[in-house]
Formats: C-alpha cells, sequence, structure tokens
C-alpha cells in the first residue's frame, strides 16, 4: 500500500478522534455540568433551608409565657388577659381568641420576664355560658389561660372558674410524706386537703389540691427524718406555711415549689 494512502487514513482517523472528543466536551459543557451545578445549588439551598426550619423550630420551642384571663367587677362584660414571659427571648402576641372570636392586639412585644396586660375585651354575656381565652404568637405557638375555662352565671356571683387550687412539688430522692392543708389555724385539717404516701417515694413528688375559693390556706409538710424510722418531722419553714390564692390578682393554681431534703 502506498505511504502516501496510510497516512491519509491515519490523518481521518485523528481528526475524527479530535472532533469526537470536541463533541463529547460540548455536551458535557452544555449539559452534564451545568446540570451537576443545578444539582449542587438545589442541594445548598436544601442545606440553607433545613438550617432555617431548624432554627424556626429552636425559637418555637424557646417561647414559654404564662397568662390567664380574668374580668373586673366594674365592667363585667370586658376580659382582660394578663401575660408573664417566662423565656429567655421576646415574645410578639398577634392574636387573642375567646371562643370563636379573634381580637388582634396592636404591638403587642414583651420581653423576657416582663409581663403585660392587654384588653380589654369586650364580649357578649350569655347567661350559662363559657369563655375559652387563647393567646397566638407571632412563631405560631398557642397558649391557653391558667384559669383554664371561664363561666359566666347570672344567677351566682356572676364570672368564675372552677379551677383553683395549690399543687405542691417536692424534689425527692426517697421518703414517706405528709401534707396538710388547714383553711384557717383553728381548724383541723380536711380529709380532701389532706395526703399520706404509704410507700417510700422515688422522685419528685407532685400533688395538687383543688380549694373552693381565693383566700389564704396554710400548709404544713411532714417527712420522716433519717435515724428516726418513720416518724414524721416537720420540713423546716412548712409548719402552718401561709399560701395565698388570689385569683384573679395571681394565677388560679398557685405552686409551692419544696426540698425534701433535710438541712
Amino acid at each position: 500500500m502506498p505511504i502516501t494512502s496510510i497516512l491519509y487514513r491515519r490523518g481521518r482517523s485523528g481528526t475524527s478522534t479530535i472532533l469526537g472528543t470536541l463533541i463529547f466536551v460540548g455536551i458535557m459543557f452544555t449539559a452534564v455540568i451545568p446540570m451537576l451545578l443545578v444539582m449542587k445549588q438545589a442541594d445548598t439551598i436544601h442545606e440553607i433551608r433545613k438550617v432555617e426550619v431548624g432554627r424556626m423550630d429552636e425559637e418555637h420551642s424557646r417561647e414559654d409565657i404564662d397568662f390567664y384571663a380574668y374580668t373586673l367587677p366594674v365592667k363585667p362584660d370586658d376580659i382582660h388577659v394578663k401575660i408573664e414571659n417566662r423565656g429567655d427571648a421576646p415574645v410578639k402576641i398577634v392574636r387573642v381568641w375567646i371562643n370563636d372570636v379573634e381580637h388582634q392586639p396592636q404591638d403587642v412585644n414583651i420581653q423576657s420576664m416582663a409581663t403585660m396586660v392587654l384588653g380589654p375585651f369586650t364580649v357578649t354575656l350569655q347567661d350559662l355560658t363559657s369563655y375559652t381565652v387563647k393567646v397566638v404568637t407571632e412563631k405560631g405557638n398557642v397558649f391557653s389561660s391558667e384559669a383554664g375555662t371561664l363561666y359566666y352565671s347570672s344567677s351566682t356571683a356572676g364570672w368564675y372558674t372552677p379551677s383553683l387550687g395549690i399543687c405542691v412539688h417536692i424534689e425527692n430522692l426517697k421518703g414517706k410524706y405528709q401534707i396538710l392543708i388547714r383553711i384557717n389555724l383553728g381548724v383541723e385539717p380536711l380529709d380532701e386537703h389532706s395526703y399520706t404516701s404509704t410507700f417510700l417515694e422515688h422522685g419528685e413528688i407532685e400533688e395538687i389540691f383543688w380549694v373552693a375559693s381565693p383566700g389564704t390556706y396554710y400548709l404544713t409538710i411532714k417527712k420522716d427524718k433519717p435515724g428516726l424510722g418513720f416518724v414524721l418531722d416537720v420540713i423546716p419553714r412548712y409548719h402552718d406555711e401561709p399560701i395565698d390564692v388570689l385569683w384573679p390578682a395571681s394565677k388560679p393554681i398557685t405552686d409551692v415549689y419544696v426540698s425534701g431534703i433535710f438541712s
């Protein structure tokens, strides 16, 4: 075969290889690489969104408020809402719901550990009707009144709530306890205002005692003292300790926190 023919065929083969490579590179730049860039961008956006959602969830969970709804005798068709921000970040209240009626307070930002009273919110009084009050924050949390449902009855004193009480929390390792609540210092404890554990309890003790009306009650807490067997001795300070249930001036449920360790 002539040398010129061989060189010609090799030249055509080399040209085809170069053209094929150029076509492949062109396809990579026009299709595959942009697709990879789009996928990378989508992954980046997804990760950013995950971080944002995580931050929103964290901020959502950090909101911690206590609030209760109450009325005043001077204008019984007005409901007031007292809110305490117990969290470590400001809270913005965007809506107050009373039953199915929405109220929108203006520019309500409550700083950490601050208290604010919202309202009054006027309602239509209906005899033997219940009123449920909730608040909604800007981050979407919904909180219900600590007082529970409010009731109105024209045949009684007007507004009332059945949820008045004293909740005793004892930080306890183990022990046998007796909790007594007196209506006054001259009367023996009523059965419904006493509690005695029947065995050595482990972990925190939480007992709630419902009371019929606001007022001052007297709390005594006893525990078996080390070395005395099951002889109950008063935990210091909690011997007829006055505990106030002052609804609506304070929460309807008064919390009492006690250390179960003798000093």
